[in-house]
């Protein structure tokens, strides 16, 4: 075999190696597109299924926002069991609720026994003492929302009252339970949460009905009980007390128990929106005569 001859053969041998290997290393890239493209398609599919059953995914910010405010409401809403706990510690920790929210809170603390159910301790005591309804409120309030887990087991309260007239005080009896767990994490300096200030709006031993307050003959409010009507205007009532005096009102100014509502010029007569005993009524003095109406 001649030089040339070889030559070509080396080569064409070689090129045949080439085109084989191009053509095998071409499918087999053409294999692994396909795969990766399946897996991209189906990771796709899933993808836009989550987002169709998970509406907020597709504002990430929005999702990383109701996920923290779910944690937050998370830690706002629960209670810890301390690994230990014990007279002196409860006692302390309602000093401190009592120095820091109400502090016109006063008490005696009486232990009661140590229980056990399954591996949770807790201790009972007796809470008794004297305070402002709404200061107590706020006491038991703290208790119940803090993050240690105290349980209020029964409430007994009674409206002080000195000579038949009430001090605005309650006494008040609690029995409470402190929990604990000997396999808890121990806990170190745990504060107090920022609680929203919540009170009650009203003092329920108060009673809304009463009799008249007696009216003091020289107080400065007219009494329509003993007065009349010698005068109207669209805009002013002139009124005649029972010493003789007059009094000229405009709407809004206060007579006994309420103030002047409403004048009706047509009719000639105007209407006073009274509270003599808790419940509100409008009254109704015509000029020269007096008449009642009530809602």
């Amino acid at each position: 075999m001649n030089y040339a001859l070889r030559n070509s053969l080396i080569l064409s041998i070689l090129l045949v190696l080439v085109i084989t290997g191009f053509i095998i290393g071409n499918t087999s890239s053409v294999s692994k597109i396909k795969k990766i493209k399946v897996s991209y398609d189906n990771n796709l599919k899933q993808l836009n299924e989550l987002k169709a059953a998970n509406p907020d995914m597709k504002d990430q910010d929005l999702f990383i926002k109701s996920l923290k405010d779910l944690e937050k409401k998370v830690q706002r809403e629960s209670k810890l069991i301390p690994q230990k706990n014990d007279p002196t510690i409860t006692y302390k920790y309602l000093l401190d609720i009592s120095d820091n929210f109400c502090s016109d809170v006063k008490f005696n603390f009486i232990y009661n026994r140590l229980s056990k159910v399954e591996n949770i301790g807790f201790y009972s005591f007796t809470i008794r003492g004297i305070a402002p309804i709404r200061s107590f409120y706020t006491f038991i309030y703290q208790i119940e929302s803090q993050y240690m887990l105290y349980v209020i087991e029964s409430i007994k309260i009674n409206e002080e009252v000195e000579d038949d007239v009430s001090t605005g005080n309650v006494s008040f009896t609690l029995v409470l339970n402190a929990y604990f767990e000997e396999s808890a994490s121990e806990m170190n300096n745990i504060p107090f949460r920022k609680l929203k200030q919540k009170t009650i709006n009203y003092d329920p031993f108060y009673s809304r009905i009463h009799a008249p307050i007696p009216i003091d003959n020289d107080q400065e409010f007219l009494d329509l009980n003993s007065s009349g009507m010698i005068g109207l205007t669209p805009n002013k009532v002139f009124m005649k007390d029972g010493i003789g005096r007059i009094h000229i009102l405009e709407l809004g100014d206060k007579v006994a128990y309420g103030t002047l509502e409403s004048i009706n010029w047509q009719e000639q007569y105007a209407t006073f929106l009274l509270n003599e005993i808790g419940v509100a009524k409008n009254k109704k003095i015509y000029l020269n005569e007096l008449k009642e109406e009530s809602k």
